[in-house]
């Protein structure tokens, strides 16, 4: 962990003019910097510097999509640095990896899994803590005093006895940094009573540039020379082009050239209009091989419930727990049901794109691009350009939306202008119309969910199994994670076990001393990768449905069924209890009903209540109100928190509502917004939020309320039609089909 200055500035080397683009000016809470001389800069570690002028640069290592990181991350440094907030200037960090990864992917800068803030807590008050001890060295050495009389305040150090301070800036004017900087312990670190900024509602850096205009995007880049491109992909991964006629897209406006490989066209222009205009005018076939071609979503997932429900098929153990085996044989009762969930998509606002610029000897590159992954942007562009990684100079921008689909290994978006940049020499921009992302997306993969519980006297689950058929997202599309967790579906079954990965008890989960939870690997061939919520969303919505079914077969309350179940802990009871004061949970509605969902997703506790409508003679299910309790741990900004809980749960209604994709031939049917419906504002519902603190670690927040919401959603609708929908999504179309039929609780797998 410690970092000597000479290795921070050997790392950086290269990468300083990425701190210059398009951030400086934005995070800054007001100027500090007088006309003159520039300010001599004091770099203390790889993660902070003060100047003489007093600014205080903090560089964050994790990319800012909306989440809030590039707030709270320089928030916990500056805690333990003891900075004013109103000095500290944020920029993004270089793409080091070994200087700026996060311990909990490997070491790489990746920003996915709601991993940022538990992944660098504890780096970041090292870091901050350290770099205090270092101006409180030169404080001392300056005053020729123990620099055990010195104390802290933001932005100033303190001689107590003389009454002397000096600011953070007049010791930049002529500190000196260590060869070995100091090591910091746990007992060098503020106790949570001690928090000024940890803990606070402070304002986030990015919204006033958001809201202004002045924030930079991908979209936004425009360089010297730059031209734009449109590229013709494959409708099926993995076809290849067999032939191309392009006559008439070479004689439309703007268009300079049109290129090809032997997967991909590409028309470039002087604009971005003029290119995706031209490629609509292009005429290619396509030769599809593999097992994508063909491939038909409908049969998939039948073959998928098949494969679940026919224990004879061999599956992976994921989560054991005890013996279920005598338990079924002897059980009195038996619960069984299925559960099905369809492909969906990450439907970011941003499109995707990249600019690149290829230098004229072919040697280096430069890239702007929103990324949650730097380090595979700049490996994406040394693999197609053909030059070393340490050439190319990553631009990070601001996203307009990620969920994981700006985290894929190959990074598609920014190989489309790497390769045409290469070839012509000159800054290439491409921007990916709704379509092509559509189309050509990285989608969370369908599943199929078969649950059973033997229970026994006094309603008691005396065994709990649970089997899980979907494809892994991580299998074929993630080479280095998958080889780290040796294969292991980590992503596909997130939210499926009542354990941690460690292997030990938990006492915030379910209680099921008899378990087994099974994967069933299955293969489709179509691009599946991590979306928010990753498989927790799907696991979530099968085991909190099949709960509510439990407590109906048991003539229990809902709410009451997952207290027992949460008997061991009471931060999980709090967190049930509180949303269900919130909701008002045993006041009946005349046209309304509630439905309770609850998850410790990434050891998170978070407990959802949704309160619906259903318009009997459409089908369309309306969402009135959410309430939402966590328990995050300390939780660094509460207000962030608010917002992420309260988007998490608008994603989660919307994938519930409507998002849905089909293949047929292995071609994706849907095409934009008008048929892969999300959210509008008009329907999201009134949503409140308690966060409830404590001094435990920090866990993440992103994806949690995502994960339960569509199960919430679900048993709101089952409370008050009685009838039950299994599959995910909740369209109009199913809700309708199972109000008219005439048996309640009807497996319903249209």
């Amino acid at each position: 962990m410690p970092l000597s200055r000479r290795r921070f500035l050997g790392v950086g080397a290269g990468l300083t003019f990425c701190f210059a683009v398009g951030y400086r000016f934005l995070y800054r809470s007001k100027p500090k910097i007088s006309p003159g001389a520039a300010p001599r800069a004091c770099e203390i570690n790889a993660y902070v510097n003060v100047a003489s002028s007093g600014v205080i640069r903090i560089y964050s290592p994790s990319s800012e999509m909306g989440q809030g990181t590039l707030t709270s991350l320089p928030l916990i440094l500056a805690e333990e640095l003891d900075a004013s907030w109103d000095d500290v200037v944020v920029e993004m960090s270089p793409s080091a990896g070994e200087v700026y990864g996060d311990p909990l992917f490997l070491n790489m800068i990746v920003t996915a899994a709601s991993r940022s803030i538990p992944g660098y807590f504890d780096r970041l008050r090292r870091f901050g803590a350290q770099a205090r001890h270092v101006l409180l060295l030169n404080a001392a050495d300056r005053w020729k005093i123990p620099v055990s009389e010195l104390s802290t305040q933001p932005s100033v150090v303190l001689h107590g006895k003389s009454g002397r301070r000096m600011s953070y800036g007049e010791i930049a004017q002529f500190g000196k940094v260590p060869a070995h900087l100091p090591d910091i312990g746990p007992d060098a670190l503020k106790r949570p009573s001690q928090f000024r900024l940890i803990g606070k509602n402070v304002p986030r850096r990015d919204v006033p540039a958001k809201t202004n205009g002045a924030a930079v995007y991908t979209i936004d880049v425009d360089v010297p020379g730059m031209l734009h491109a449109a590229v013709a992909r494959a409708p099926i991964d993995g076809a290849t082009i067999k032939t191309v006629d392009d006559t008439k897209a070479r004689q439309m406006p703007g268009v300079m050239q049109v290129l090809s490989t032997d997967r991909q066209v590409a028309v470039v222009a002087r604009s971005c209009y003029e290119a995706l205009q031209a490629r609509k005018e292009l005429i290619v076939e396509w030769k599809t091989v593999g097992e994508a071609d063909g491939f038909d979503s409908e049969e998939g997932l039948k073959l998928d419930q098949h494969l679940v429900h026919d224990l004879g098929t061999p599956a992976i153990s994921w989560d054991v727990q005890g013996d279920i085996v005598p338990r079924f044989a002897s059980a009195g009762r038996v619960l069984e049901r299925e559960y099905l969930t369809d492909f969906t998509y990450h439907a970011g606002m941003e499109p995707l794109g990249a600019v690149v610029s290829v230098s004229e000897e072919g040697r280096a590159a430069e890239v702007w691009a929103g990324t949650q992954a730097p380090q595979y942007t700049i490996n994406a562009v040394a693999r197609v350009a053909g030059i070393d990684p340490s050439r190319v100079r990553l631009h990070r921008m601001l996203l307009g939306g990620g969920f994981g689909r700006r985290a894929v290994y190959d990074m598609d978006f920014v190989e489309d202008a790497t390769w045409i940049s290469a070839k012509l020499r000159k800054p290439i921009k491409v921007t990916w119309s709704r379509e092509d992302d559509v189309r050509n997306g990285y989608f969370r993969p369908q599943s199929a969910h078969y649950i059973r519980a033997a229970i026994g006297v006094g309603g008691n689950i005396d065994a709990w199994h649970h089997r899980v058929a979907c494809e892994d997202p991580m299998k074929r599309r993630e080479p280095l994670l998958d080889a780290a967790w040796k294969g292991s579906p980590v992503i596909g079954m997130s939210g499926a076990e009542h354990r941690a990965f460690d292997g030990s008890s938990v006492d915030y989960a379910y209680d099921l001393p008899n378990r087994l939870v099974e994967y069933i690997p299955v293969v489709t061939g179509m691009r599946v990768y991590a979306v928010r919520g990753t498989g927790g969303t799907a696991n979530q919505f099968a085991i909190e449905s099949f709960l509510d079914e439990l407590a109906s077969e048991l003539h229990d309350d809902p709410l009451k069924l997952r207290l027992r179940l949460l008997k061991r802990s009471l931060r999980a009871q709090r967190v049930l209890q509180t949303a269900a004061t919130m909701a008002a949970w045993s006041t009946r509605r005349p046209k309304t009903a509630l439905g309770l969902a609850y998850t410790h997703y990434e050891d998170s506790l978070l407990a959802c209540i949704v309160e619906a409508s259903v318009e009997h003679g459409t089908g369309n299910v309306h969402v009135h109100n959410c309430w939402a309790a966590v328990d995050v741990g300390i939780a660094v900004q509460p207000d962030n928190v608010r917002a992420q809980v309260e988007g998490g749960l608008i994603f989660g209604l919307s994938v519930a509502l409507g998002e849905r994709i089909t293949f047929k031939q292995g071609k994706v049917q849907q095409t934009n917004f008008n048929d892969y419906p999300i959210m509008r504002m008009s329907a999201a519902p009134r949503i409140y939020v308690e966060v409830l603190s404590s001094e435990l670690s920090p866990t993440g927040i992103g994806e949690n309320a995502t994960t339960v919401a569509p199960a919430a959603l679900a048993n709101a609708v089952s409370m008050l039609t009685g009838k039950r929908l299994r599959h995910l999504p909740i369209t109009a179309e199913r809700v309708k089909r199972q109000l008219t039929s005439n048996m309640s609780g009807t497996h319903d797998y249209g």
